[in-house]
């Protein structure tokens, strides 16, 4: 139950100031979701419960992978390394928390920023069936709570 809070929770981000609404990156027939928002959004309990830290210098990344089937897409698990750089050139590297419940499958990261700026970020998905690497790249505002 306490997952299906936040998956409703990281679902409904992109509705929220500051947070990123994308299309997907394609990659062949895979389809990588993401999209990043502050930490203050997640409830104290939610955030305890998947080891993400809350604060007001955190951020979180979300990124869900779905392969494209003749029976409509369906969730791909797999391995995630990356980093996030500032505009200073500072390499902080992504830890990520995989969620699953039901089908649904995601994978969470904290980021740390002390100011406003926009962040790079560059993420290797390696789907578990053993499919090509592939580097997403993206990046973000990121906006510290004041």
């Amino acid at each position: 139950m306490m997952f299906r809070a936040l998956l409703l929770s990281l679902l409904m981000l992109p509705a929220l100031a500051h947070a990123q609404q994308t299309s997907p990156q394609r990659f062949g027939d895979l389809l990588v979701y993401y999209n990043t928002f502050n930490s203050s959004y997640l409830l104290p309990d939610i955030a305890a419960t998947t080891g993400l830290t809350r604060g007001p210098n955190h951020g979180v990344v979300n990124i869900a992978i779905q392969r494209e089937t003749q029976d409509g897409p369906v969730a791909v698990d797999a391995l995630l390394t990356g980093n996030v750089t500032n505009l200073l050139g500072q390499r902080t590297p992504l830890r990520f928390i995989r969620i699953q419940e039901e089908e649904s499958i995601y994978f969470v990261a904290n980021y740390t920023s002390t100011q406003r700026g926009l962040l790079r970020f560059e993420v290797e998905v390696r789907p578990s069936n053993g499919g090509i690497t592939q580097t997403l790249r993206f990046q973000q505002e990121f906006f510290p709570d004041e």
